[in-house]
C-alpha cells in the first residue's frame, strides 16, 4: 500500500524570487534557512510522488471557468517562467492522478480534472526550493481561491481526507509527500495591496500547529475575508491539516517570520512528520 511519508506548507510570495533585493540580508537568510530545511526535511522522506493543494493565479482557469477542485493527470506539468523561475516540464504520475479522480467518483466527490495544467508561482516556487532538481512526479491539485464562491473550509478539509484514503488504498506502494502552498493573510491588487492581518495568521499558524483541523474546518467566507483576498489560499492549507491529520502526521513550524519589509508578506512554513 502507498503511504504519506510526510508533508509541508509553505507560502509561495512571488517576491520571495522575483525581488529578493527588497527585503533584508537578516530576513533572506532566515527565509533562505527555512527552505533549506524543507528541503532536506522532503530528500529524508524520499518521496516517489508529490501531491501539491495549491492554486494558480488566472493561469489555467478564468471566472468563466472555475472548478472548485481540479487535478493535473498529465504527465508533464509545463511551468511558468515567471519573477524569474525556472521553465521546466516538471514531471508527472498520470496513473496516480487518474487514480485519485477515480476514487474520488466512486466515494461522491467529483474532482474536475485536466491532461494539461501549467504550474505559475503558486506551485513552481516551493518546488524550485524543496525539490530543485524537479526528479520527484508532481500532482497539482488546484484549488480555486480566485473566483467566487470558492469551497468551503470544510470541504477543502474533507479533499484533504480523500486524499488521505486514497493513498491508503492505492497498492502501487509509493512514497506520498503532501505540499500545500500559500496564504497566509494579504491583499492584492486592492487599496489594501501589501497588508496583512497577523492576528489571523498567528491564530492560523496555532491551529496548523495543533495538528487539529476542527476549528479551520469550521471557518467561514467572512471569517477567511478578514485575512484578505490572497487569505482565501489557506484553503490549500486546511486540506493539507485535513489529509496529514488522517494520516496521523504530527505537524512542527519550521519558520515564523512574521513580517518581511519590502517583500510585504509573513513568511510561514510548517512540516509534517
Amino acid at each position: 500500500m502507498s503511504t504519506i511519508v510526510a508533508a509541508v506548507a509553505t507560502v509561495h510570495a512571488p517576491l520571495i524570487v522575483g525581488m529578493p533585493h527588497l527585503a533584508s540580508e537578516e530576513k533572506r537568510a532566515a527565509v533562505d534557512r527555512g527552505f533549506a530545511e524543507l528541503r532536506s526535511f522532503v530528500a529524508a522522506a524520499r518521496p516517489d510522488v508529490i501531491v501539491s493543494t495549491t492554486s494558480e493565479h488566472i493561469t489555467n482557469f478564468l471566472s468563466t471557468n472555475a472548478p472548485a477542485f481540479c487535478v493535473g493527470t498529465g504527465g508533464v506539468n509545463p511551468s511558468l517562467p515567471e519573477f524569474g523561475l525556472p521553465d521546466v516540464q516538471v514531471p508527472g504520475d498520470a496513473e496516480f492522478a487518474r487514480g485519485l479522480v477515480e476514487f474520488a467518483y466512486d466515494r461522491g466527490f467529483d474532482l474536475a480534472h485536466s491532461s494539461r495544467l501549467v504550474l505559475d508561482h503558486g506551485t513552481n516556487l516551493p518546488l524550485s526550493y524543496i525539490t530543485p532538481e524537479y526528479n520527484v512526479p508532481v500532482v497539482p491539485v488546484m484549488i480555486n481561491t480566485i473566483w467566487a464562491p470558492m469551497p468551503t473550509a470544510e470541504r477543502s478539509y474533507q479533499l484533504g481526507e480523500l486524499i488521505a484514503d486514497y493513498v491508503a488504498a492505492d497498492k502501487a506502494d509509493k512514497r506520498v509527500l503532501l505540499m500545500g502552498t500559500g496564504g497566509i493573510s494579504h491583499w492584492v491588487g486592492s487599496q489594501r495591496h501589501g497588508d496583512l492581518n497577523q492576528e489571523f495568521d498567528m491564530w492560523f499558524l496555532k491551529e496548523v500547529a495543533s495538528g487539529s483541523g476542527d476549528n479551520l474546518r469550521k471557518l467561514s467566507q467572512a471569517d477567511i475575508d478578514v485575512a484578505g483576498d490572497g487569505g482565501n489560499e489557506i484553503r490549500n492549507w486546511i486540506a493539507v491539516v485535513g489529509a496529514a491529520a488522517s494520516a496521523g502526521l504530527t505537524p512542527h513550524v519550521v519558520l515564523d517570520e512574521t513580517f518581511v519589509p519590502g517583500w510585504n508578506v509573513s513568511v510561514y512554513q510548517v512540516a509534517w512528520q
